[in-house]
């Protein structure tokens, strides 16, 4: 009997491996199948198993585990257990934010990719609160860290953030406000200091301005031309916008003249090329008609609004087709010259002369010219300074326009 003990363990041994281990390998096989694991391998040593695969995620991995676990009579055991998480990383856009969700093998690597994309899209709030750091979790083939931009992994995540430059500036009354994407922190930085240079004492806030050379070139980020229509355009009074969107139309809104209109779009022209550019202007005849023009006169303060206030609603009219004063003209006029002359050299008057709009340009110009002058030489015989007195044609304002003069065959009187 003790001869035959150790055959008959040998025999009931080879019989439990070809009778048994096969079935109990398919068994195993299944259960792996069944929990997600992908290419599995399943090695038994009578009761021992040792099982290899790649699990979805650590969940999977968790629950094919179990599965091997509850298989009788097959022991796991810890050393065995080679099922592998590879690391994966997927990225919902949802409005401002990104949300990535995945797992890595330690969290030093989400640090890391959350840094670079806020580097890339700085517009953008990055939210790794479903990115997890498990052991268990592998890099996959040919991925090492530190993760780049060029890694697998989130390669096709930035590519889908590549997003066009835009641009908008927005001045109010007590600040300038910058927002968009620019292509380049050079550009930004040149616009803002732009900016500053006629601001006068308005904040420039670029806060919402961001630059990233993840963000497409776009033809308007051109720093030189940019910048120069920038500063010709903000230099004057508020409000007043600047928008340039991912389709390269240029939107202008706020005040002008005819002249100032044209000299926008000439700087406009190198930036935006061809396109059309969109432009809701509220018409003004000259600069001295913008609401919050400050005169550049030396006079003192009480002194230069008695003036204002003098001056207002001054209006000399003419007859259509004549620059001839007509004797009730001239009494206004008279009337005025003692204040002028009060007000001294310092004063800096303005002698501007309205076109009818619906007239021939050349023609109106030239009407307008020698009407001013009339005027401007009527008031020197009467005494009024000479030493800063223009006499100049303002830009021609439609009809109806709100800054349209009550007559279009008037001179205007205002301080420079």
């Amino acid at each position: 009997m003790l001869i035959l003990l150790p055959v008959a363990t040998g025999v009931h041994a080879w019989l439990f491996c070809r009778d048994n281990l096969p079935g109990l390998t398919q068994q195993a096989v299944d259960r792996l199948k069944a929990a997600g694991v992908r290419d599995p391998v399943v090695e038994l040593r009578f009761f021992d198993i040792a099982v290899r695969g790649e699990a979805p995620d650590p969940p999977a991995r968790d629950k094919a585990l179990a599965a091997i676990r509850t298989l009788v009579p097959l022991r796991l055991q810890t050393a065995a257990e080679g099922i592998v998480v590879p690391a994966s990383l997927h990225a919902r856009l949802d409005a401002g934010t990104l949300r990535l969700s995945g797992w890595f093998p330690d969290s030093e690597e989400i640090g890391q990719v959350s840094r670079l994309l806020e580097d890339l899209r700085p517009d953008l709030v990055i939210d790794t609160h479903d990115l997890h750091a498990v052991p268990e979790v592998k890099w996959p083939e040919g991925v090492r860290p530190p993760l780049g931009a060029g890694s697998p992994l989130l390669k096709p995540i930035i590519e889908t953030l590549r997003v066009p430059a835009e641009l908008h500036i927005h001045a109010r009354e007590g600040a300038i406000v910058l927002s968009g994407l620019l292509p380049d922190t050079a550009l930004k930085q040149e616009l803002v200091a732009t900016l500053a240079e006629v601001a006068g004492a308005r904040e420039v806030d670029p806060a919402a301005l961001k630059a990233s050379p993840h963000v497409l070139p776009a033809p308007f980020a051109r720093p030189e031309q940019l910048t120069a229509f920038v500063n010709s355009f903000f230099s004057l009074p508020p409000p007043r916008s600047f928008d340039i969107r991912s389709d390269g139309i240029p939107h202008l809104t706020g005040m002008a003249t005819r002249q100032l209109e044209s000299v926008w779009l000439a700087l406009l022209r190198p930036v935006t090329g061809s396109a059309k550019v969109e432009a809701k202007f509220t018409l003004m005849p000259s600069l001295y008609h913008f609401p919050g023009f400050q005169p550049q006169s030396k006079l003192p303060a009480a002194t230069l609004e008695s003036m204002r206030e003098t001056l207002r609603g001054c209006v000399i009219v003419f007859e259509p087709g004549s620059a001839q004063l007509q004797p009730e003209e001239q009494i206004k006029l008279v009337t005025l010259a003692p204040a002028l002359l009060a007000a001294g050299p310092g004063l800096g008057l303005v002698i501007g002369a309205h076109p009818d709009p619906a007239g021939p340009e050349k023609a109106e110009k030239d009407l307008c010219k020698a009407r001013a002058n009339a005027v401007m030489s009527f008031l020197v015989e009467q005494g009024a300074p000479t030493a800063d007195m223009q006499a100049v044609v303002f830009d021609p304002v439609p009809a109806g326009s709100p800054a349209a003069p009550a007559s279009p065959r008037c001179v205007e009187l205002l301080i420079k």
